[in-house]
């Protein structure tokens, strides 16, 4: 039999409070008037800006799926009303917005700490729509620090002038 560690306590939590934030373990920081979901999107920003490189942040929101209304009855629980008919109940748009992008839309830079459930289906539907273009951009997904300094990097060479 495996032994415990002494120290560790197990707890039960009664009343786990306010929901969580959307991002885990981010913590949101104003910087240069703008507030950022994460300090890794703060590191990002400030080496974009101190490579000279433009860039916008969450300023395009992509639809993934256009939103409808479902044409038959559908009987859902969403906690609060109980298991009630939806059929006049729209069913939302799916969106997507990056966090950093070029304006002259070259590259996009996604920067994902900790993925929630949701991100890797959004990300491929947001994949597809992207190479539905003429051009597609360049995709970044920087986990860290020094992912991000290979990003900055690779973007000044993808930007820097052809001879």
């Amino acid at each position: 039999m495996a032994s415990r560690n002494k120290n560790h306590r197990s707890r039960t939590v009664q009343n786990p409070g306010p929901r969580p934030t959307r991002v885990r373990n981010a913590r949101k920081k104003e910087v240069d008037g703008i507030t950022f979901r994460s300090l890794l999107e703060v590191f990002c920003y400030r080496k974009l800006k101190e490579s000279g490189i433009a860039s916008e942040y969450e300023t395009k929101k992509y639809v993934l799926f256009k939103g409808m209304h479902y044409g038959s009855n559908r009987y859902e629980d969403n906690g609060k009303t109980g298991y009630k008919d939806k059929k006049d109940h729209k069913v939302r748009d799916i969106t997507y917005t990056p966090d950093f992008i070029d304006p002259e839309g070259k590259w996009i830079i996604e920067c994902k700490g900790f993925a929630n459930e949701r991100f890797p289906l959004k990300w491929k539907m947001f994949m597809k729509l992207l190479m539905e273009q003429d051009d597609p951009p360049v995709l970044f997904m920087p986990r860290n620090q020094k992912q991000i300094l290979q990003t900055v990097e690779m973007i000044l060479e993808l930007t820097a002038p052809t001879k």
